[in-house]
């Protein structure tokens, strides 16, 4: 990968990464956004988007890797992981709707980091140790509004 598209791809990623922090914060503070939304609300509803997009990585992934990979399964699990942050949205409990975010956040990348195995996502590439950590952030984010939601 180019150090352009590298430079690109991390300046998207880890800004990503600030509304899930801004959210986080906002909730653990009790403060008010400049937005007429609440903070869990915004963390939840842009923990869902950003699990539906990262989900149709892998169907972006079986169309230009049809030969070499499990392509089946990378579509079913592409809508599987979307339907899954759909379904948070619908949840009426924010304890379910963080603990199933955290859970697809966390399998998406198990089943990335199988697929990188022996690949240029792993020997060649900042893909895979960018997306753990940014996943590492999204779920501590998630895992603190959590805990402290409940205590």
């Amino acid at each position: 990968m180019n150090s352009t598209k590298t430079k690109l791809m991390q300046i998207l990623g880890y800004g990503g990464l600030i509304p899930f922090l801004l959210a986080a914060l906002a909730e653990l503070m009790a403060l008010e956004l400049p937005v007429p939304v609440e903070p869990m609300t915004l963390l939840l509803t842009y923990g869902a988007i950003i699990l539906s997009f990262l989900a149709g990585t892998l169907w972006g992934r079986a169309m230009h890797r049809a030969d070499s990979e499990p392509t089946n399964l990378l579509l079913i699990l592409s809508n599987a992981f979307a339907l899954l942050a759909w379904l948070t949205l619908l949840l009426n409990s924010v304890f379910w709707s963080l603990l199933l975010q955290m859970l697809g956040f966390a399998l998406l990348l198990a089943f990335e980091r199988g697929l990188a195995r022996g690949t240029l996502m792993t020997s060649q590439s900042s893909y895979y140790p960018m997306r753990l950590i940014l996943t590492t952030g999204v779920i501590v984010c998630q895992l603190l509004v959590l805990g402290n939601h409940l205590f």
